[in-house]
């Protein structure tokens, strides 16, 4: 049984499809829309086909004012609503359902128990700093770069402009109203959403099986939870196949130290955000290559010209 319909859940039973499990949803409905810009590795660990990459990029700018630094990556945008509506079909998801874990094998479902082994991927529940985030699809726009924007205004956030083939994502994250640092864009929006994103610890509880935001294992700067849930599908699903989670908790436990990392950074940088200006005056026309580092951000950037 899987409690929690998000990609976390729908992935992992996928991979535990011959088991038949039950996934239970608090939500109405399936596929979550949001930014989902990943790396090309990342992608690769979903083990998904590639007709679920809306767009490559090789380029990101980091925009101050007039100033530039470029970024050399291999990142994608994974169409998350198209897979999880396609997941979805394949799999018995239960929606609009209050599920609670009652212990390793036990879930309470509208007074009913079900028992099986259990998979909580039902989302952060714990302590955390939240960052709001809202996001506009416009019109699409000429463009195969990313561009992403800091503000001094916008301590701990940034905004961004991804061009895709059938329109652009244009949002912002921050802790006080993002709104005010969405980049303005000469073209007809045609939807909008948003949405708030924990930034906290890991969690460390090995008494159920954990994946997702579930597990605190989410890129502290950027919010991407998608990185976690690659790294843990492989090492879930033999868990549950093989009665063996060894694996599991040593790439869990290697998760957790990168994101603590994160986590630190991030307090520190937004306790220097005042010095963004001075960053971006050495940095500018500069060229950071960042592959494996768009993941890993604790890792020191390669510079060059």
């Amino acid at each position: 049984m899987i409690v929690g319909g998000g990609l976390a859940g729908l992935l992992i039973g996928y991979k535990l499809k011959e088991l038949s499990p039950i996934i239970f949803d608090r939500k109405p409905f399936t596929g979550k829309k949001c930014t989902a810009i990943i790396s090309y590795n990342t992608f690769k660990d979903l083990e998904v086909p590639k007709e679920y990459i809306d767009s490559r990029f090789k380029k990101i700018e980091l925009k101050y004012g007039k100033r530039i630094i470029y970024v050399n990556t291999d990142v994608i945008r994974l169409n998350r609503v198209k897979l999880e509506l396609d997941l979805s079909r394949e799999l018995d998801v239960r929606h609009r359902l209050n599920a609670e874990i009652k212990g390793k094998d036990k879930v309470l479902v509208n007074s009913e128990t079900y028992s099986g082994k259990v998979i909580d991927a039902s989302g952060w529940k714990g302590k955390a700093k939240w960052v709001k985030a809202i996001e506009y699809l416009y019109e699409p726009i000429e463009s195969d770069t990313i561009e992403v924007f800091f503000d001094l205004r916008n301590r701990g956030g940034f905004s961004w402009i991804v061009p895709l083939p059938y329109g652009t994502l244009v949002g912002a994250l921050g802790y006080d109203r993002p709104e005010l640092f969405v980049p303005k864009l000469n073209k007809r929006i045609i939807e909008r959403h948003g949405g708030a994103i924990p930034r906290t610890l890991p969690l460390i509880d090995f008494e159920t099986y954990k994946i997702g935001d579930r597990t605190g294992l989410i890129k502290t700067f950027t919010g991407g939870g998608i990185f976690g849930i690659s790294k843990l599908l492989k090492p879930l699903s033999h868990a549950i196949l093989n009665s063996d989670n060894s694996e599991y908790v040593r790439r869990y436990l290697e998760l957790a130290k990168e994101i603590k990392k994160q986590y630190r950074i991030v307090r520190i940088l937004e306790l220097m955000w005042d010095l963004i200006p001075i960053v971006f005056r050495i940095l500018n026309d500069r060229t950071i290559n960042a592959i494996e580092e768009f993941d890993f951000h604790s890792l020191l950037f390669t510079i060059s010209h």
